[in-house]
Formats: C-alpha cells, sequence, structure tokens
C-alpha cells in the first residue's frame, strides 16, 4: 500500500515519527516527542479532533523509519497486515514494523 492508497482509504489516518515510544496517545507527549517528516503536515494543523494519531518510535524502529517516512511505513504495514487478513491494531502494525526492521 502506498501512502495515497492509505490516504484514501483511512483519511484521518496519520502515522507519525516520535524520540521515543508513546504507549498512551497523549497529545501534550505527542506534541513534544513530534518529529516532522517530508509527508506528514506540522503537529499544529493535523486537527487533534477528527485525526488518528499513530505514533512510531525511532527507537523502537530505527532502521525503517531511518529509509521510510512515519506514512510509507505505516502505509506498509496496513498494506502487510490487510494481506495478512490481520485485524488493523497497533499491535499488529508495530508487530509488521519490528520484522521489517529486523529484516534491513
Amino acid at each position: 500500500m502506498t501512502v495515497a492508497e492509505l490516504r484514501t482509504a483511512f483519511p484521518d489516518a496519520h502515522f507519525i515519527k516520535t524520540k521515543s515510544r508513546i504507549d498512551r496517545p497523549i497529545i501534550a507527549l505527542m506534541r513534544q516527542e513530534f518529529i516532522p517528516d517530508a509527508d506528514t503536515p506540522e503537529f499544529p494543523e493535523l486537527d487533534i479532533g477528527t485525526s488518528r494519531l499513530y505514533p512510531l518510535s525511532v527507537t523502537s524502529f530505527p532502521a525503517v523509519l531511518a529509509r521510510m517516512t512515519a506514512m510509507e511505513a505505516g502505509a506498509w504495514a496496513v498494506g502487510k497486515c490487510r494481506q495478512q487478513h490481520w485485524e488493523l491494531t497497533r499491535d499488529n502494525i508495530e508487530s509488521c514494523l519490528a520484522n521489517l526492521d529486523m529484516d534491513f
């Protein structure tokens, strides 16, 4: 799945790169830890009320996030979950990314 396909299928989903792992979606913490990517809007521009934010930590997936933006990594993981007929949960997405990180 490409970023464009992800945005079409899930227009309110935004994968964001963060400095450290964030277990619960606490907006203030995500804003503090946010690392902008080329294809991700600046954090204040994201509509907090309607956007689903998925933080991806550079400490959890260093090889993946060194090669891809967070949106590209998220799109790849969503595509892999759909291919495997897995539910789109944070745990499943992170499992896909952990496996890809090990492959790199």
